[in-house]
């Protein structure tokens, strides 16, 4: 019961906050297009625009319902909602550009584009504060779903972070239970941003009965990497016995979750293997980094120069930096930057996880700041080496060390911006969590790039 009413209002809350929002999107429009005195100038009544801003948003809600808009689950970094809502606001958006063309009807283009780009912004900043905010919100916290994870390996440290990615599902972990004695009391944080959020490990499975008591437990899920079956059977029979709801993770995740796909055939159920992504958008993206790239290149040229300049004058040596790195299918490629550290820096070492790091010159911290040290990597995209878009392209030595799954990041051209760039985890190796490379690869697609981009924007000011 508790449950259910959670899912019903946060459909409900998403719902009319979209419908709200795209309402909102269409006034503010039709405002702009009266006071920028563009266009024909078609004046409408207030009754007219109230009763069009209406009607639309009802029919931009149910196509987003179509995209999975309103799909519980979440993903990385919230990029699978974000993705839906993007594609669903443009096919709404397309529908009525048809519908204005072929019905002649008389709304002015100009208020449709208006509405298409503030839409997109006012969903996007609602459903992003709604990510962050969700399970904190009175009074949505009182009916959240409270569990412990039985396992503070890899498993279970893979499952904490897909609750924290999903916060629609109500699930809140508030501890780990590990018979690991060395590990009690370790602190476990869901990526390198969220330093304030983390849950410890509470106790061993002999502690699960009182903690349920003491913190209102409502379920266990047991998430133990290579776990004898005879040992999960007495795990599972033992929870059962003290009337404690329990799930088990099977262990796939480490090994095949990237490519594997889980369905049923009566109560059985079956993995389904799926090969490499093989989309038409893969095939067409390289003229799209080449076009995009070449604009961009034109219109950065004078910051350019300006840079160019402010290194030369703040240190000695070359402007850009040229680095070894792997790129798609393992082959060696010179990435540029610009230069941010001082000459006699050693290239191969630990990059600098601090502003503050003494290797790293006056303007360069400004540069490593704003980003703006990757700019010239777009020569790479020109050169069909890099992609704007996908993995960061990593190191020989440390590719040298990849195992099966590390080699997967491999399969498609490295980015400038992507996944594991807007995440918490970028001051982290990039193969320590392979969840951002392995969702892109597995889910790339323009809607997908797109949303990349549009954050990429909005964080492009949180670098070291």
């Amino acid at each position: 019961m508790k449950k259910r009413l959670y899912n019903t209002i946060i459909f409900s809350l998403y719902f009319i906050l979209d419908f709200i929002a795209v309402t909102l999107a269409i006034l503010c429009s039709y405002g702009i297009y009266r006071f920028l005195s563009i266009g024909k100038q078609v004046h409408y009544s207030e009754s007219t625009i109230i009763i069009i801003s209406l009607a639309s948003s009802s029919i931009v809600v149910l196509i987003l319902f179509g995209f999975g808009a309103y799909k519980k689950e979440s993903s990385v970094l919230n990029m699978e909602e974000i993705k839906n809502v993007i594609r669903g606001i443009t096919a709404a958006f397309l529908l009525f550009t048809i519908i204005i063309v072929f019905v002649k009807l008389a709304p002015s283009r100009y208020v449709l584009l208006f509405s298409y780009i503030i839409s997109l912004i006012f969903i996007l900043s609602e459903r992003t504060a709604l990510y962050h905010l969700l399970i904190s919100t009175f009074p949505l916290k009182y009916l959240n779903e409270k569990v412990l994870i039985y396992g503070a390996g890899e498993l279970g440290q893979a499952l904490y972070r897909s609750f924290v990615n999903s916060p629609k599902l109500g699930i809140v972990p508030v501890g780990f239970i590990d018979d690991n004695q060395d590990i009690l009391g370790k602190k476990f944080y869901p990526s390198g941003y969220n330093n304030s959020n983390y849950i410890s490990v509470l106790g061993h499975g002999q502690d699960i009965l009182h903690l349920k008591k003491e913190l209102n437990i409502m379920k266990v899920y047991v998430a133990i990497a290579n776990i004898k079956y005879s040992t999960l059977i007495d795990i599972l029979n033992c929870l059962k016995a003290e009337k404690i709801e329990t799930a088990f993770v099977p262990n796939l995740y480490k090994v095949f979750m990237h490519r594997m796909k889980v369905s049923k055939i009566g109560k059985i159920p079956i993995v389904e293997f799926e090969g490499a992504n093989s989309s038409f958008y893969l095939s067409i993206k390289r003229y799209f980094d080449f076009l995009f790239a070449s604009i961009l290149l034109f219109l950065v040229l004078p910051l350019f120069l300006v840079i160019a300049l402010s290194i030369k004058i703040d240190s000695k040596g070359s402007v850009f930096f040229k680095h070894d790195r792997v790129g798609k299918n393992g082959k060696l490629f010179s990435i540029y930057k610009f230069r941010s550290m001082f000459m006699d820096s050693d290239p191969y070492t630990v990059n600098p996880l601090d502003k503050a790091d003494s290797r790293i010159t006056r303007v360069g911290r400004f540069l490593r700041k704003t980003s703006l040290d990757e700019l010239p990597q777009l020569i790479n995209v020109l050169k069909g080496e890099m992609s704007i878009v996908g993995p960061r392209p990593e190191m020989p030595f440390i590719v040298d060390k990849y195992n099966e799954i590390h080699r997967e990041r491999l399969k498609v051209l490295p980015g400038i911006t992507g996944l594991w760039q807007l995440s918490g985890d970028r001051k982290k190796a990039i193969h320590e969590n392979m969840d951002y490379d392995l969702y892109y690869i597995r889910n790339v697609s323009f809607f997908l790039d797109l949303a990349i981009l549009i954050e990429t924007l909005v964080f492009a000011f949180k670098g070291i």
